[in-house]
């Protein structure tokens, strides 16, 4: 219950105004799908598995009604994404049983991702997958600190994916850690995505939050 506290509050702390937001903690034992249709894409999966995903869209349910949206089913799409109600965007993250969903209007926010990840279990071999060259000054071989690009990045493919289907990779975009602020911001991105997708992205917000063991960021452009 702590973490679930520490998250909450961690969470809260990076929402701009337009953006709701729910946390959870998987269940252990075997949970019920509120939507049929939800459970339709989990039929072969195991229990924790499915447990995290009835967790997230719990979330997903939470973060929509702090916008003033009815409960609904949000089943899975071609691409494994959830679908959310019409004119409003969203993102779903979970790790190690901690869940966390955020939800907006779209006619207000056009991007927006959340990630959250454990900071002491990147490898080096995966850290070196994860840096940029513009980055390795600052992190090292801070594995915290790779885990907070590797979580940021991750919140951008997220924001991103739903408007042009990109699928870039770790070290097609390069980001500055601010402390002080507790923000990232955009060094460089890959001159093979495409021009609008560059644009928008040196325009996104960058925040995270660390709590106990774990990282949590959100990437998002306003309209």
């Amino acid at each position: 219950m702590i973490q679930i506290n520490e998250l909450q509050t961690a969470l809260r702390a990076l929402l701009p105004v337009a953006v709701g937001c729910g946390v959870q903690q998987a269940a252990g034992a075997a949970e019920a799908f509120q939507y049929k249709e939800e459970g339709q894409h989990m039929a072969n999966a195991g229990l924790a598995r499915r447990n995290e995903f009835i967790s997230g869209r719990r979330c997903a349910r939470l973060a929509l009604a702090h916008i003033g949206q009815a409960s609904c089913a949000l089943p899975t799409d071609a691409d494994g994404l959830p679908i959310w109600p019409v004119a409003t965007i969203g993102s779903i993250t979970h790790s190690r049983g901690l869940c966390c969903a955020v939800a907006a209007f779209a006619d207000e926010v056009m991007y927006l991702g959340v990630d959250l990840e454990k900071t002491n279990r990147l490898s080096a071999r995966a850290m070196e997958r994860v840096v940029h060259p513009l980055e390795a000054a600052t992190v090292g071989e801070d594995q915290a600190l790779g885990s907070l690009l590797f979580s940021a990045k991750e919140a951008f493919f997220k924001a991103q994916f739903p408007v042009w289907s990109a699928q870039p990779n770790f070290k097609d975009i390069a980001l500055q850690i601010h402390a002080d602020t507790q923000q990232l911001s955009v060094l460089k991105i890959a001159s093979n995505l495409p021009a609008q997708l560059r644009d928008a992205t040196h325009r996104m917000e960058f925040r995270y939050q660390f709590f106990g063991d774990y990282v949590v960021t959100l990437c998002w452009l306003k309209l």
